[in-house]
């Protein structure tokens, strides 16, 4: 890219690489791997079991915490330097641009008229990381006695773009750089969000099983015998509807779906010639 990288090592606090026991570490792992490849537990047990398995996860990265991999500056800063290595590495992205969309997070925006089939960006597969490219990679002598890594594409990936990370070097170090540093996804949740967010579950899947009892007590013996699911039916008439009446409110109400996924997931090239293309 002829620039020089913005990496560096995270210190500790006292101004030291933090020094981890290889050993201590694989113990930790190991925990970590036979606690989530056990059996599911049995009911009333799962809050528990994410409690330890959470525990052991905030072990490790603590441990891990003085030896990570970090970058100088925000992910903007970082985007023009990934769309300079994408147009030299082969990719066609003329007419898009990375954009904030207030809400959402980055994506593309076209900054010009789209027709509708036409190609306008493609990507050459060695840009990609892949099974593959990790099996290329420093990861390849692992990867060939490693029956985790063999069967798991996604750990596989996963290890994939840490050893990357980690390498100066690293030909896709323009795409890390660009990552999020977090996500809002419950897998990030604090222990705390899960707790509430279970909480709401429980009682919300208590209302709706209630509904359901009361909407089924309520249906007719026609709305039974034809298979109807009583807790989507809701005449507001004295008689309940005939079976052909049925069947054309739902054809109805599938169109009506239909149209309402289409006009969400519609672009707009009609404004000013543009359209955005939003990316969570």
């Amino acid at each position: 890219m002829g620039r020089k990288s913005r990496v560096k090592t995270q210190k500790s606090g006292t101004g030291a690489t933090a020094v981890v026991s290889p050993k201590e570490m694989m113990n930790l792992i190991s925990d970590l791997l036979q606690k989530c490849s056990s059996a599911a537990p049995s009911p009333g047990k799962e809050w528990e079991e994410y409690i330890q398995i959470r525990g052991l996860v905030e072990k490790i990265r603590k441990k891990q915490k003085g030896i990570s991999v970090i970058f100088e500056g925000s992910r903007e800063e970082f985007f023009p330097e990934l769309m300079a290595w994408a147009q030299e590495s082969g990719a066609s992205c003329e007419g898009v641009e990375i954009a904030d969309f207030a809400g959402e997070g980055f994506g593309l925006r076209a900054t010009k008229d789209i027709k509708a089939e036409e190609l306008f960006l493609w990507i050459p597969r060695t840009m990609l990381m892949t099974v593959e490219s990790a099996k290329n990679s420093v990861l390849g002598p692992l990867y060939s006695q490693d029956r985790i890594l063999q069967a798991m594409g996604n750990v596989t990936l996963a290890l994939h773009l840490l050893c990357e990370r980690a390498d100066p070097s690293s030909p896709w170090l323009p795409y890390i750089k660009t990552l999020p540093g977090d996500y809002d996804t419950p897998l990030y949740y604090e222990e705390e969000e899960v707790g509430v967010d279970a909480s709401l579950i429980q009682v919300a899947s208590k209302k709706v099983s209630l509904t359901s009892l009361d909407a089924g007590q309520s249906a007719s013996p026609a709305q039974k015998e034809d298979g109807m699911d009583a807790k989507f039916t809701t005449p507001d008439a004295a008689d309940p509807p005939t079976t052909q009446e049925q069947e054309g409110q739902t054809e109805n109400g599938g169109d009506k779906a239909t149209a309402s996924l289409s006009q969400e997931v519609d672009v707009d090239l009609s404004a000013e010639g543009t359209g955005d293309v939003n990316s969570e």
